[in-house]
């Protein structure tokens, strides 16, 4: 095949990725006007649904084109959710490194607006408020996590920004049974038992307090201080 040849397909394959691209947005479009509200004041995001068509799209890709088919998955779904709603985030990261910004631009994709808070109280008011979500950092001097007991317990989990050990957690009004299966995110004080075999990650301490990654395999009854969910 010539090159000639060759560019006229990819001109014909970016002519149908276009088309299905706009199709879907209009699918989004209908998704949103027929899919049930949240209940009570929850931000209309289903992190359970996201997560698994996440897991059908990569679990079908290529293992060396994974990360690529992610970051495509994340903008489209962005755009399809745009249409839905405006995706507001508030960010914050006391060193100032901007890879908070970065981790939260990948999640969400470049139809969300990101705004860097100016301390971590005021993106977790954001998030409390209902206006959007916030993604804060995980810092030793911080210890924000704290509050998702007390103060800010309206607000869930429900991603983390890095690989196995988060670096940023997503929190907001999400309802609780949207959130998607996968690690429970818990903070909990002295030494909790998650039972034997429990699969646990510490990810920051204070004082006595923990926040960790519990196996989703560990029942409900046993953790005391769940604060939503990682993927």
């Amino acid at each position: 095949m010539t090159l000639g040849a060759l560019r006229h397909e990819i001109d014909q394959l970016d002519d149908q990725m276009l088309a299905l691209f706009q199709r879907r947005l209009a699918l989004a479009d209908r998704v949103g006007k027929a899919k049930d509200a949240p209940s009570g004041a929850h931000l209309p995001l289903r992190p359970d649904r996201e997560a698994a068509v996440l897991a059908r799209m990569t679990g079908g890709a290529h293992p060396d084109q994974t990360r690529a088919v992610e970051g495509l998955w994340r903008e489209i779904v962005g755009w399809g959710l745009a249409r839905q709603t405006e995706t507001q985030v508030r960010v914050w990261a006391p060193d100032g490194s901007g890879r908070a910004v970065d981790a939260a631009r990948r999640r969400f994709g470049q139809a969300a607006t990101l705004i860097e808070a100016p301390d971590a109280e005021a993106a977790l008011a954001f998030a409390a408020e209902g206006q959007g979500v916030a993604v804060l950092a995980l810092n030793a001097d911080h210890p924000w996590w704290l509050g998702l007991r007390s103060d800010w317990s309206d607000l869930r989990v429900f991603d983390g920004c890095g690989r196995s050990a988060p670096r940023a957690l997503a929190v907001g009004r999400i309802d609780p049974a949207s959130l998607a299966p996968g690690r429970r995110v818990v903070v909990s004080s002295g030494g909790a038992d998650f039972g034997p075999g429990a699969g646990r990650w510490g990810l920051a301490t204070h004082r006595g307090w923990t926040l960790s990654l519990v196996d989703a395999a560990v029942p409900e009854d046993r953790l005391d201080g769940v604060v939503g969910t990682v993927p």
